[in-house]
């Protein structure tokens, strides 16, 4: 009996081991994702603007599915699922996107300004979003900037969360950029102002004498803009620039330079106007500042010789009969007095008491104008003798050619012609 019952317990658990071995296994769950979401970095990294300047910037970035983690706990011939792969958790995943905190070099921004930058941001495009494919889904994602006045100078980190629908999948993934704002900068934006102190416009400055330059240049501050003035230059011009001469090698000029913005500049030279000759001239004088902008002025002036009558014109109260040859004599100096050599295109003009003029020119007929000469070769006197044909007064005028080759007018003197009583 002992024996027979041994073995009906050992058959009994033999059965019962048999059965359990031939149970079907449980069915494995989908293969799901793991690890964290993944977020691309935001584009552009940094976005600078200066206060007060309007304008703004895009940036996008790209947020995609967490990676698949296939292995021997779960069937990969099953469509994959987000999350652990439990089965709990939908083919789609909803996400949110969130500005998550704002910060200065790490330490929170305070409320209004944290509200002026949130402000300045767009929403989110497509926020909430979902990754429809697990493993494989991704989304690009794209907001703006708009530059904000309410913001002050200085340079913001905004780090923007991105997270799944609470109790679903990996935890949020964030990414920061940064806003930075910036002083305006001050710009020089005037030409230094230029003042022509020497020569004053119309002045006439005698053969032989000298041309006295004087100029100031100052640039303007501009409320801490300005640049000061770099550079100065001068220089005389004639004929429609055909004929100019440098004077900027030969300028004095204190201080020297540079110079801040408000100090002023003078500039001094001093030219012989023998260098010159006769003729108009425009004096132009620049300053430059360190802005690259150039301040001008311009002043003009004449250089001519002196022309005097001589007798018997000069004499005072002398007057001359109708009918008489009036012998029109006259003298030609420079600054200090001294004649002259004989005038190039020299041109004697007398204008009748009608306003009929005559041209008397160089030659050696009794019509033309002549000269007597010194030793040194300068003319002492010239002479063209005139016939009177009414009473009234004579208007003289004397022209040489000047610089260009036209006809300069130097001097005039009258005479008067009576009908008797005048002596020749």
């Amino acid at each position: 009996m002992k024996t027979t019952l041994s073995t009906l317990a050992v058959a009994c658990a033999l059965a019962a081991l048999t059965s359990v071995s031939e149970a079907a296994p449980p069915d494995k769950p989908p293969c799901g994702t793991s690890g964290p979401i993944g977020v691309t970095p935001v584009s552009p990294s940094l976005f600078t603007y200066t206060l007060g300047e309007a304008g703004g910037a895009a940036f996008s970035f790209t947020v995609s599915s967490p990676s698949l983690n296939i292995n021997g706990g779960c069937d990969s011939s099953l469509p994959y699922v987000f999350g652990n792969g439990n089965g709990s958790n939908p083919a789609v995943l909803p996400y949110e996107l969130t500005i998550d905190e704002i910060e200065v070099s790490g330490v929170a921004v305070d409320a209004s300004t944290d509200a002026a930058l949130r402000a300045a941001l767009s929403a989110f495009e497509t926020a909430p979003f979902s990754l429809t494919a697990p493993g494989a889904g991704s989304q690009p994602i794209a907001f703006s900037f708009v530059n904000s006045g309410s913001i002050p100078v200085g340079i913001y980190d905004v780090t923007i969360a991105v997270s799944p629908e609470m109790g679903r999948g990996v935890g949020s993934a964030e990414r920061t950029f940064t806003i930075q704002v910036e002083e305006p900068q001050l710009q020089d934006t005037l030409a230094p102002t230029v003042n022509i102190v020497a020569p004053v416009t119309g002045d006439l400055i005698k053969v032989n004498g000298t041309l006295q330059v004087d100029f100031t240049a100052v640039d303007p501050p501009e409320g801490g803009a300005g640049t000061g003035v770099t550079a100065v230059r001068a220089g005389v011009s004639s004929c429609a620039g055909a004929y100019e001469f440098n004077l900027t090698p030969t300028l004095s000029v204190a201080p020297g330079l540079p110079v801040a913005a408000d100090v002023q500049v003078n500039a001094t030279t001093s030219l012989g106007t023998q260098w010159l000759g006769i003729g108009s001239f425009a004096l132009t004088a620049e300053a430059d500042d360190a802005a690259g902008h150039t301040g001008s002025a311009t002043a003009t002036f004449a250089v001519g010789a002196t022309v005097a009558a001589l007798p018997p014109i000069s004499v005072p109260n002398r007057q001359f009969n109708v009918g008489s040859t009036v012998p029109i004599k006259f003298a030609i100096t420079d600054a200090t007095g001294a004649f002259l050599p004989p005038m190039d295109g020299l041109v004697v003009r007398v204008t009748t008491p009608s306003g009929v003029s005559e041209d008397r020119v160089a030659g050696s007929g009794a019509d033309n104008v002549r000269w007597e000469l010194d030793e040194y070769g300068n003319a002492t006197q010239y002479i063209t003798n005139f016939q009177v044909p009414v009473t009234g007064t004579y208007q003289v005028q004397v022209l040489v050619a000047d610089v260009c080759g036209d006809a300069a007018a130097q001097g005039s003197f009258s005479f008067v012609v009576a009908s008797k009583g005048g002596k020749q």
